[in-house]
């Protein structure tokens, strides 16, 4: 693995396309065979439920615009960036990801709440609904 990370032009226009789109909630993103190249995985519309079944095994990151009610009852839009790194990933993986998750967060423009998951629980919708209302 090299100590620098190569984000792939399709990454930052597949998340454009999430602040700009009603068509698209959620892209997923993932490190290369290398570990040395970040790449787009998926690019589509996912509601909560189906992100939480569409998550791998393996690493992820996941950029998702969270709908929620804030304590006004007013709806609120925010875009989460998720560092998913499953237990059992190996060092080398967790490694490689925790560096291109302080990248990717600097190239992003517009992320709104940082989560770092390992456990589908870290996700749930009220956790992410209650850390968004912050």
């Amino acid at each position: 693995m090299t100590s620098a990370i190569a984000v792939e032009d399709r990454c930052l226009d597949a998340f454009n396309n999430l602040k700009r789109s009603r068509h698209v909630t959620t892209v997923l993103y993932r490190l290369n065979d290398s570990l040395d190249t970040l790449t787009v995985d998926f690019e589509g519309n996912l509601t909560h439920d189906e992100l939480l079944k569409f998550l791998p095994p393996a690493p992820r990151f996941v950029a998702y615009e969270l709908c929620f009610a804030d304590r006004d009852g007013s709806r609120k839009e925010v875009i989460v960036l998720i560092s998913w790194s499953p237990r059992g990933s190996s060092a080398e993986q967790g490694t490689a990801q925790a560096a291109c998750y302080a990248a990717l967060r600097n190239q992003l423009d517009g992320i709104d709440l940082s989560i770092e998951a390992a456990s589908q629980s870290d996700l749930e919708y009220n956790h992410l609904a209650q850390a968004a209302r912050m």
